[in-house]
């Protein structure tokens, strides 16, 4: 099972998205990337979409040309009683994946750990509170 949680993305125009984003440590950046499928873009940004540039890069299956917007976002993952901290992330766009993708740098800044893959099990790095996956948010 994947470990997801809900996220709150805001774009530099104010553009606000809620979904759940699969925390995927497989995705290797050295900086906070957040990948969203095409539809949820489109939703967050509109006609700011059409800034993005094509932009390849390797995945588990090979090369990959995904969409990289020139300005950064804004997120943080919430729970039903706290917020985590807020901090920037690059965006990257995919017409292939049908869910929001949070990198492994971006897992860090985003103050999670995780504790169990099999169960879906995390919590926010200054707590004891384990917390369980939410359900996948299709796009």
């Amino acid at each position: 099972m994947a470990v997801r949680v809900r996220l709150c993305i805001r774009a530099s125009d104010g553009a606000q998205l809620v979904t759940t984003a699969v925390l995927n440590g497989g995705f290797e950046v050295p900086d906070p990337h957040i990948l969203l499928p095409h539809a949820a873009a489109e939703r967050l940004l509109g006609d700011g979409l059409r800034k993005a540039v094509r932009q390849e890069m390797t995945g588990a299956g090979g090369p990959v040309e995904l969409l990289a917007l020139p300005d950064p976002v804004t997120a943080h993952a919430f729970a039903s009683d706290r917020e985590g901290p807020r901090t920037r992330f690059h965006l990257l766009v995919s017409r292939l994946d049908e869910e929001a993708l949070v990198s492994d740098a971006g897992i860090d800044a985003l103050s999670i750990r995780i504790e169990s893959f099999a169960p879906g099990r995390w919590r926010f790095a200054d707590e004891t509170r384990i917390r369980d996956s939410e359900p996948p948010q299709y796009w």
